[in-house]
């Protein structure tokens, strides 16, 4: 990223009045305070992740742990989404033509709007929680790595690819998957300054997941349903990046999933019965998403034990309940 006068990169690490911004070594020094400081919290993508983390602050849950944060900010790259994430009490910070300037650096506007996006990320917590397109992530690290107190990176149990059975942190990756190689590079990128990385696999909670495409009967079971699939509950993994932000290793890298990897069939038979729903009819696995096609059982309880951390939903049964309690309660409320 280099080029004449006009076009290379723009010095983030110091400004025109001569002000020396935080090093990466300066925001290590500063972790020891993370439970007693109010730091900004950065979303880099507000997506369901860092929904489900403003929400498990907001909702007073971390408290257990002294954790708190000060103003929340969070990226978009649609400006009609700014009123949407100010109702979250979110402040927006619309990307769209900011992440141009990777091929006009000499556009003054953009370096300044950019300059502006690393003053809010000095010295605060940082979610990154946007899947990888190439480039963004290495623009927005550039900008933000050697600042910000700390660094979460979301990833994604699909960089084991077509690897089975029990997965774990040592488990080799499977980089022949072009979507694995590009999300291993993201990984990289932010590792290299300092995030702490979870691989996390299928999401859920009571607005989204398997309870709701069974009940608008949009889910057809893969295969004969005999694959295992993971999850965790979002509840948990804002739990578990709150943790992280207080107790993780720079640069350490967990896998996170609840406690009963089980198969499609498991899971749907139980929700079936607990709705009082026949059993979907089955699909090829060749005719289903690619996320549904693996058969990987998750280990997480390194990061469990590692930050201290227990999960509210060890399992789908837990999980699944709460879920259907809420949709239940609200489908009440709405008749």
């Amino acid at each position: 990223m280099s080029g004449s006068e006009n076009s290379t990169s723009p010095n983030l690490n110091s400004s025109s009045e001569g002000e020396t911004l935080l090093t990466e070594g300066h925001a290590e020094l500063a972790l020891e305070n993370l439970s007693r400081v109010e730091r900004p919290l950065l979303l880099l993508g507000v997506g369901r992740t860092a929904r489900a983390l403003v929400a498990y602050i907001r909702g007073g849950l971390a408290q257990p742990e002294n954790f708190s944060c000060g103003v929340i900010y969070g990226t978009t790259r649609e400006e009609g989404r700014a009123a949407e994430l100010k109702e979250l009490g979110i402040e927006p910070l619309v990307l769209d033509k900011l992440l141009d300037f990777a091929a006009e650096r000499q556009d003054g506007s953009k370096v300044g709007a950019l300059k502006r996006l690393q003053e809010l990320a000095k010295g605060a917590l940082v979610l990154v929680s946007f899947p990888p397109d190439g480039s963004t992530d290495r623009i927005l690290s550039e900008v933000v790595g050697a600042v910000a107190a700390k660094i979460v990176y979301i990833s994604s149990t699909g960089v084991y690819g077509k690897q089975q059975g029990i997965i774990d942190e040592e488990t080799d990756v499977d980089k022949q998957e072009p979507a694995a190689r590009q999300r291993l590079a993201a990984e990289d990128i932010w590792r290299d300054c300092g995030a702490v990385v979870l691989r996390a696999p299928g999401l859920y909670d009571y607005s989204y997941g398997l309870h709701l495409r069974l009940i608008a009967g949009q889910y057809r079971l893969p295969g004969d349903g005999t694959n295992y699939v993971s999850r965790i509950h979002l509840d948990d993994l804002a739990r578990i990046i709150v943790a992280a932000f207080l107790r993780a290793q720079a640069r350490s890298l967990y896998l996170v999933g609840d406690l009963k990897p089980s198969t499609h069939l498991s899971v749907a038979t139980w929700l079936c019965s607990e709705l009082n729903m026949p059993l979907p009819e089955s699909q090829s696995l060749a005719s289903v998403n690619p996320t549904l096609r693996g058969n990987r059982q998750i280990n997480a309880r390194r990061v469990l034990r590692d930050l201290g951390v227990e999960l509210s939903f060890p399992s789908y049964v837990e999980g699944y309940t709460d879920c259907l309690k809420k949709y239940r309660s609200a489908s009440s409320v709405l008749r």
